[in-house]
């Protein structure tokens, strides 16, 4: 198969993960008067972040929600990194510290209790690093106490590169689900394989005919240029090849062969071992142009 198989565009998606939301220790005694603050929800949006070019990027949003806050910090590091101090990239205010600090003067403010709402936001460059980040919020109540919380992103690149030229059939609503899912259990590969419909009510098949919709053929092929296409047709009885591509590597596994239905649609299951990229490929012959898809997969235990 290519170096990859073709990229579906990946929409955003929203993880609301509140994560473990604790206090610093300590009693409340007198230094931390009033009721203790709360982080109620850390939103990631998106949960998944797609680079495709060198220059691309993208931001991501951490909105903290919670009670009792007057204010947060947000920082932003790659897993398997430790958060160390002084060099944090917080999304908010200053660090002087793996948490920030706050003077002992505005610790002792009091102030009315409150709902607190803010969104942090960080880019995210084709040069950071690939795989899981982490999210580490710390936030300062009312009464000065500090409490923090934590979630997560993932940052992949997507190095597919489209075809030059217009390709007389394509791949539609393909998806490999559920997702996530538990390691050995099937996942369920489906989609539909459509060709090119010109104007005229024909389309594209063998020997380079116009075939009409009712099976009859003509001569001539409209579908050499996009601009003759209006629609897209039911593509049946083609074999389109099964690929699975696990994460970290490079090279594409060959899995199997199945067949579209008379409509275009196929269904297959698969077990699913590994995280990685489910694709479809249809090769194409003398007269029809191959196309491609694919779906990522985290498999979890």
């Amino acid at each position: 198969m290519a170096t990859a198989l073709v990229a579906a565009t990946v929409g955003a998606a929203v993880l609301s993960v509140a994560g473990p939301a604790y206090a610093d220790p300590g009693p409340n005694d007198g230094h931390h008067p009033g009721p203790d603050p709360k982080i109620t929800s850390i939103v990631v949006n998106p949960s998944e972040v797609v680079l495709t070019r060198h220059r691309d990027s993208a931001t991501v949003s951490v909105t903290v929600k919670g009670v009792d806050l007057k204010s947060a910090q947000v920082y932003f590091l790659p897993k398997g990194h430790h958060w160390g101090g002084g060099d944090n990239d917080g999304g908010h205010g200053g660090n002087d510290g793996p948490w920030g600090q706050k003077d002992d003067a505005e610790k002792n403010v009091m102030y009315k209790p409150t709902w607190f709402s803010e969104t942090y936001s960080k880019t995210i460059g084709w040069n950071d690093t690939v795989g899981s980040w982490s999210v580490r919020v710390v936030a300062w109540g009312v009464n000065g106490r500090k409490v923090f919380g934590d979630s997560s992103f993932f940052v992949k690149h997507n190095t597919w590169t489209p075809p030059r030229s217009p390709k007389g059939t394509r791949f539609v609503g393909f998806n490999a689900s559920p997702e996530p899912v538990k390691q050995g259990r099937k996942l369920t590969l489906s989609g539909r394989l459509q060709v090119a419909q010109c104007y005229g009510d024909h389309y594209y098949k063998w020997d380079r005919a116009r075939v009409e919709l009712d099976g009859s053929s003509s001569s001539g092929s409209c579908y050499e240029s996009r601009k003759y296409w209006h629609d897209w047709y039911k593509l049946g009885w083609e074999d389109i090849d099964v690929y699975f591509l696990p994460k970290g590597s490079h090279k594409w596994r060959y899995v199997d062969t199945i067949e579209t239905n008379p409509d275009g649609t196929f269904y297959t299951k698969v077990k699913a071992l590994k995280s990685g990229n489910w694709g479809v490929r249809f090769e194409g012959n003398r007269d029809l142009a191959g196309s491609e898809a694919y779906d990522y997969v985290k498999v979890v235990k």
